[in-house]
């Protein structure tokens, strides 16, 4: 497996238990942007509703972060929990571009927009709660 050859610690129970994890973290995703879309958007303005979303968004993945971490998951390594980062980000990027684009019919250029920070988008703060989030929420880092 890709981990061991990385040296980690990681094993299979490791990577279905983060993928699982990661299921709960794009439900509350969706529900964030349905709340965003319903309730902030209307009374905040897109941007700020997008700030405000993006900040609930990075919560809720340290929340799921420490979850996993420290209820899930034993005898982890530091790269272990850097390996579960990358694996959520990389999980987070396909579904954004794949669902964004052929489920909810957006361009790639729309998707790509969400990634300029020049632009006021701060996705990539999300994306770097999930990087960063199982290392800096366990307890018990080695």
């Amino acid at each position: 497996m890709v981990f061991k050859l990385l040296g980690g610690t990681m094993n299979r129970r490791m990577v279905y238990r983060s993928f699982e994890v990661w299921l709960f973290v794009l439900g509350a995703a969706g529900i964030n942007a349905l709340f965003r879309t319903l309730f902030l958007v209307p009374r905040m303005g897109e941007h700020t509703a997008h700030v405000v979303s993006m900040m609930m968004l990075i919560i809720v993945v340290l929340m799921f972060s420490s979850i996993l971490v420290n209820r899930f998951l034993k005898g982890y390594e530091n790269l272990d929990l850097f390996l579960i980062g990358l694996l959520w980000v990389g999980l987070t990027v396909c579904f954004d571009f794949l669902f964004g684009h052929y489920v909810m019919k957006h361009s790639w250029a729309s998707l790509l927009n969400d990634y300029n920070v020049l632009a006021g988008r701060i996705w990539i703060a999300v994306l770097t709660a999930e990087l960063v989030g199982p290392w800096f929420m366990a307890s018990d880092r080695k």
